[in-house]
């Protein structure tokens, strides 16, 4: 990841080789509310590499039975998109794995 994202209107990027997504932190509401909108991407594995722009990412944090809660929504990734499929798949594997060994061991996947 390049850039910062800690505040409102922090830039960063989201690198993966040929693939990347721009982000620019849009909402921040701490303990409670993160969204992420979708600046510029280069999905290099499909025909329109730019269906990400204009995009949200939200985390939606609550407490659950004294648990930390955190809902994912992509807005714009809907069935018929071109990457529905995949990204489904991608952002699946990214919440329930990565972002879970994240915030429970200090350390996400890809390292």
């Amino acid at each position: 990841m390049k850039g910062k994202s800690e505040k409102q209107n922090d830039k960063f990027t989201a690198d993966f080789g040929e693939t990347f997504v721009d982000f620019q932190i849009s909402e921040l509401i701490p303990n409670k509310k993160v969204v992420w909108k979708v600046t510029d991407c280069n999905l290099h594995w499909i025909i329109n590499k730019k269906e990400w722009n204009g995009n949200e990412v939200v985390f939606e944090i609550s407490e659950k039975k004294n648990a930390t809660q955190i809902d994912f929504t992509h807005i714009g990734l809907v069935p018929g998109a071109e990457c529905y499929e995949d990204c489904e798949v991608g952002w699946t594997e990214h919440i329930t794995v990565s972002l879970v060994k994240y915030i429970n061991d200090g350390k996400g996947m890809p390292v």
